[in-house]
């Protein structure tokens, strides 16, 4: 009995609502009987019974062909039956009779969308744009669908100066970004600038904007007024710290790259690559090494202290021991800085660091065939042999279009062979080697 309510009450608001639609476009001077038919085709809709529907709609049709009530209705039933091209045409001889109906012109909408016919969608956007602004964001978005972005950003500026607000300010500069109208951006973040409105994200767009444009000047520029409109904010030093280090400002790149490393709110990635790019500096400018030492002390990046040991390893092996025993502590799990360590362990022979640091790569990095080589290497001298050949057997199969790597195997293999006093295999991977190194 419930049940039986339920679906009266759904049928009968179902109706209400299709009768509303229908009072809209006005059904004209027609019959009782005509008037039936057609309330029937509602009902029948109404319960998903499209082709029964359709089948009332057709009878009042042939009736009145010229009612835009009937032929948005026929419409509507041939859109849910996924009749797309019947669809379109009732739905647009609707809208010829009865034009800028807000209904027909948003199930043409809907009907356009379904079938990604974004030309058409914005089309009938555009019309419908005209009958209430609710219509003009989405339109926005299938400008920038369809690369149409000047007029997508002339449709934001006609909305913003009613308002802004933070989802289309997004659009916007993803309209600048994609469309690579960098000029524009600029000129539109300069202008927010002036009045005092520009956000951190705003001056991080605006020194990227410039960059792309290649005026490292104004990019420069626009990093210091960052920084002197936001002077709490960390963000303006990864520009500054560049910008610094290019003029040859060293004091003043420290100072930024130092605020860059003890920054609570920017993220490692950003801390890593400003402390390797600044060893990438001092290791052409050594007298610069006590502040990279520093650096180190503030942010432990594995990455940099690997190659800080490396560094060392000629000039200063009290230096180059201290490093080794930081990086053999840190908790190392990308694929560079264990390939890194691997490097520095074997350099500095020490043959138990590279056997962990090798097997732990491999457990998370199966199938990289510099681990393997890795492995082997320290397994040989560690008179493991017969490790290493299997351990370069493993590896060999997954090296694919590497020459160079393939030579270096193939080296390992004949050590390998040679500890076993195994001379025929040690000759024949020796010539194999030098095959691949010519």
């Amino acid at each position: 009995m419930k049940q039986t309510l339920y679906i009266f009450i759904t049928l009968v608001s179902m109706l209400t609502i299709q009768a509303q639609e229908v009072r809209n476009d006005d059904l004209g001077d027609v019959s009782d009987e005509f008037q039936n038919t057609f309330f029937e085709a509602l009902k029948q809709k109404g319960i998903e019974n499209y082709d029964k529907a359709i089948d009332l709609l057709e009878k009042c049709n042939s009736q009145h062909p010229d009612n835009a009530a009937i032929n948005f209705e026929l419409g509507k039933n041939y859109f849910e039956l996924d009749k797309f091209q019947l669809a379109e045409k009732t739905l647009q001889k609707a809208n010829s009779l009865k034009p800028n109906n807000q209904w027909i012109l948003e199930t043409l909408y809907h009907l356009y969308r379904s079938q990604k016919n974004v030309p058409k969608v914005i089309e009938t956007l555009k019309n419908l744009d005209e009958i209430h602004p609710k219509y003009a964001t989405t339109l926005v978005k299938f400008y920038y669908k369809n690369q149409q972005h000047d007029e997508a950003l002339v449709l934001l500026s006609k909305l913003d100066a009613k308002g802004t607000n933070r989802n289309r300010e997004q659009l916007r500069h993803l309209i600048y970004l994609h469309g690579r109208k960098f000029t524009e951006q600029t000129k539109y973040i300069e202008q927010k600038t002036n009045n005092n409105t520009a956000t951190e994200a705003d001056f991080v767009k605006l020194i990227y904007a410039y960059s792309k444009l290649k005026n490292q000047q104004k990019s420069f520029n626009a990093a210091k007024l960052f920084s002197k409109m936001h002077p709490e904010s960390d963000i303006p030093h990864l520009s500054l710290y560049k910008f610094h280090l290019t003029d040859n400002a060293i004091d003043k790149a420290v100072a930024s790259m130092n605020a860059v490393l003890k920054s609570n709110s920017l993220n490692d990635a950003d801390k890593s690559r400003v402390l390797n790019d600044f060893f990438n500096f001092t290791k052409k400018n050594l007298t610069y090494l006590p502040q990279l030492e520093k650096a180190t002390e503030l942010y432990p990046d594995v990455s940099v202290m690997s190659k800080m040991a490396l560094l060392y390893a000629t000039t200063n092996n009290k230096k180059a021991t201290e490093y080794i025993a930081s990086i053999t502590k840190n908790n190392a799990t990308s694929f560079n800085d264990l390939k890194l360590l691997g490097t520095v362990f074997l350099q500095e022979n020490r043959i138990e660091d590279a056997l962990k640091n090798s097997e732990k790569a491999l457990s998370l990095f199966p199938a990289q065939p510099i681990f393997y080589l890795q492995q082997a290497k320290a397994q040989n001298r560690s008179n493991q042999a017969k490790n290493a050949i299997e351990s370069l057997e493993f590896g060999l199969d997954y090296l694919i279009d590497n020459p160079k790597m393939e030579a270096a195997f193939y080296t390992e293999m004949a050590k390998g062979y040679e500890i076993l006093k195994d001379k025929k295999n040690q000759a024949k991977y020796l010539q194999k080697a030098k095959k691949l190194s010519k």
